[in-house]
């Protein structure tokens, strides 16, 4: 967590100012770089082990680690290994993915020291296999509640009932962070986060989510859900099984629905998709959209005044 190091990791990692988010040994550690509440401990210490957004304290590390951000991604060690280096290096270590931006996580020895040469000095490797690929979870405490904004390790796949059960299918997402959910009869399953499908090895990536939750699931879509934006690579994958039938779903409706979804809400609700840019279902780019909004139907009620985009979205 030197100055110089971080500085020298964003450029090889390509990675100009979104946070890097920092290990450290325990929670007495934690609580020397940020404020620490009772609420946001529990996260830190329980069985998920999540990166938990917390209030830095100024000049405890350097502000190059979150630029311009009050806040400061923390997670506790969590395996042996995190513990032993640790304690050798007496101070915290940023944890970032092993990836180039926008590039999915390396999954194989032999992928890293090619993929990665440029990027680490050095390798740790281990002669265990990873079956999948998933990234950290990501949580904060809002409204004293805990809130997910990024399912991953030790939350991902993500369950949720359906309210009666009904034909399987796929959602592929829309084109940033991405994540694939599958539907079985009596249940939503949302897969871990994959990313922005900016790269061609985040659109592999992409592919290879659905084709491992289809086959865990014993699942043949007789419907496969995708953004209204017929340009995006998961819109793409959509059209991959012709016999299935295709629904669009407008974007900022589908941020609305996912919530309502996530807290049991059938609607009609009022909801606020502060979002960037999606495809309208008027063929023009909306972007901070209110709608009156029903898990399967919306209504436009406000909008910002629209503005010449030079070039399209």
């Amino acid at each position: 967590t030197q100055a110089s190091a971080v500085g020298l990791l964003r450029r090889r990692k390509r990675r100009r100012r979104k946070p890097l988010a920092v290990m450290v040994r325990d929670l007495a550690a934690a609580r020397r770089i940020c404020t620490v509440s009772e609420a946001q401990a529990r996260l830190l210490t329980g069985p998920v082990a999540p990166i938990v957004l917390l209030p830095r304290r100024p000049g405890a590390l350097p502000d190059d680690l979150a630029p311009g951000n009050p806040g400061l991604g923390v997670m506790l060690a969590y395996a042996p290994l995190h513990h032993l280096l640790l304690a050798a290096l007496g101070r915290p270590v940023v944890a970032t993915s092993g990836n180039l931006s926008d590039e999915p996580i390396c999954t194989e020895n032999a992928q890293a020291l090619e993929r990665l040469a440029g990027l680490a000095d050095g390798f740790l490797i281990h002669d265990r296999p990873i079956e999948r690929p998933v990234e950290d979870s990501v949580m904060q405490i809002a409204a004293d509640q805990p809130m997910v904004l990024r399912a991953g390790r030790g939350l991902a796949p993500v369950t949720l009932p359906r309210d009666e059960a009904g034909p399987a299918g796929l959602a592929v997402g829309a084109y940033l962070k991405s994540a694939p959910a599958v539907a079985t009869r009596r249940q939503w399953v949302l897969a871990a986060h994959v990313g922005d499908l900016d790269t061609p090895q985040a659109r592999d990536a992409l592919e290879a989510s659905v084709a491992d939750h289809l086959r865990l699931y014993h699942i043949q879509p007789g419907w496969v859900a995708r953004d209204l934006h017929p340009d995006y690579p998961s819109s793409d994958i959509a059209e991959r099984w012709p016999s299935a039938v295709i629904r669009p779903v407008q974007h900022h409706h589908a941020h609305i629905a996912a919530v309502m979804a996530e807290h049991a809400l059938t609607g009609p609700v009022l909801g606020v998709a502060w979002d960037g840019v999606g495809l309208g279902d008027d063929g023009t780019a909306w972007g901070g959209e209110c709608l009156v909004a029903e898990r399967s139907a919306f209504h436009r009620f406000a909008r910002l005044r629209p503005f010449p985009l030079p070039g399209g979205d």
